[in-house]
């Protein structure tokens, strides 16, 4: 059941009302929220900004032009979906999109903009330029940063990086908390009321993968250990193309590059 035979009764203790594991978009915005209710502790395997957001380029799809539609952004996404989509699930983030969109802009982070509004781009499946963009094609690392600063500055959020999370402490079916290993920490037992797993992927299980280094599927793998319930575990994302260099990581080629040169090309997306 568990990676490492521990006894916690001998191992620092921490405490926390919610922990959250993971410092992409998902980890820092659910520290953000959960926040405003109890204290948090954020827990990061690496730096705080090393996640799949900060590798993110491309931009933000969302219903932001007068030009545009819900049910257009909703008839896009169920298309490209091939019928594997929950339409109840597309529409709720559809909808919800220019709102938390509105949230980042309030929190700090600093979308590219035209003349006088927000530049929006075209990107493949989609038939509306309403991709959000920042700095170009570095979107991932403007929110990740923006998110970091928030985090930072929160007087009920308290961050530990460099921390991996082993394992997940339950006992009856129910999470405690989890156990953390650091070279500086060694093994710290984290009891928390709340544990919110937001671990990113798994794409470094492949050879070829344009995610980053910390995208090891660890998190998936502590939940399943503790019982967890995982579905739609086949739906690992790989991007079409990359910059390949021999003896080198593989480099993310933006999505929106693949749209440009398909209209260049008149090819069809």
């Amino acid at each position: 059941r568990f990676l490492l035979c521990f006894d916690s009764h001998e191992l620092p203790q921490r405490f926390a009302d919610v922990l959250v594991i993971g410092s992409g978009v998902a980890g820092l915005t659910a520290a953000l929220v959960a926040a405003r209710h109890r204290p948090v502790l954020l827990a990061s395997k690496d730096a705080l900004r090393e996640s799949n957001t900060q590798y993110a380029q491309g931009g933000v799809a969302v219903v932001w032009s007068k030009a545009d539609s819900f049910a257009a952004h909703i008839a896009d996404t169920l298309a490209v979906g091939q019928g594997l989509c929950v339409p109840e699930v597309v529409e709720a983030v559809v909808r919800d999109g220019p709102e938390r969109v509105r949230e980042l802009i309030e929190g700090g982070a600093q979308f590219d903009r035209g003349a006088a509004e927000l530049d929006l781009t075209l990107e493949g499946g989609h038939t509306q330029a309403r991709i959000l963009h920042a700095q170009g094609d570095a979107t991932g690392a403007e929110i990740e940063r923006a998110l970091l600063q928030l985090v930072a500055a929160h007087p009920r959020i308290r961050c530990i990086d460099h921390a991996f999370a082993v394992d997940l402490l339950t006992e009856g079916g129910e999470c405690l908390g989890a156990v953390l290993s650091s070279q500086t920490q060694g093994i710290t037992v984290v009891w928390a009321k709340q544990t919110v797993l937001a671990t990113g992927g798994l794409g470094q299980l492949y050879r070829e993968t344009t995610n980053p280094d910390v995208a090891t599927g660890d998190g998936v793998a502590m939940a399943y250990r503790a019982g967890a319930v995982v579905r739609d575990m086949e739906f690992v994302q790989f991007h079409p193309t990359t910059l390949y260099i021999a003896g080198a990581s593989r480099s993310l080629v933006s999505e929106t590059v693949r749209h440009v040169v398909g209209r260049m090309e008149g090819a069809e997306w």
